[in-house]
């Protein structure tokens, strides 16, 4: 699905091909970023954490308690380990060859601070010599231009700049 935004024209003109990435634990949105145009092409996601009930599983040690009890920590704390490690992984890879592919100058990254960890862990070469900045939350839901704004506010301080030229008048700003 691709979905396209243009930028307000009072807004400077983006000249370098550049890349946002927002994710949260489960999701991620990469928006190509170039002219006055911001462009979401793809979306990835994780692969979900199937729970089951079967018998033939046998608790761990770290999950029993006292009296034999379990806690049903153990497993899944693991598993959901692996599993945000394993999407780490697959975003990580997916960004180099977005990198590689359109020539991309710019990337910047906006995850919850769990996850951000996790993906800078092990980030590769390509990807961290062109990261411009990090944002720690999740802003997976917001809208493109929104998270354009959170990473560059003097794009919207130059916006701010052009409304208040356009709006001055000598009749109203008169010499005292």
């Amino acid at each position: 699905m691709t979905h396209s935004t243009k930028l307000p024209d009072a807004m400077p003109e983006i000249d370098k091909p550049t890349l946002l990435i927002v994710a949260d634990a489960h999701h991620c949105r990469f928006i190509d970023v170039g002219g006055h145009t911001l462009l979401e092409k793809e979306t990835m996601d994780s692969k979900e954490l199937l729970h089951t009930d079967r018998q033939d599983v046998q608790p761990s040690p770290a999950s029993m308690g006292k009296g034999g009890m379990m806690s049903g920590v153990g497993e899944e704390h693991h598993a959901e380990e692996n599993r945000l490690r394993d999407f780490a992984k697959m975003l990580n890879e997916h960004t180099s060859v977005v990198i590689a592919e359109q020539k991309i100058e710019a990337v910047y990254l906006a995850a919850p601070s769990r996850f951000l960890s996790e993906i800078k862990k092990n980030m590769p070469a390509a990807v961290t010599k062109v990261l411009k900045s990090t944002i720690d939350g999740n802003f997976v839901k917001e809208p493109a231009i929104e998270i354009l704004l959170r990473f560059r506010p003097d794009l919207e301080e130059s916006v701010q700049k052009l409304r208040d030229l356009e709006n001055y008048s000598s009749k109203k700003h008169l010499p005292k």
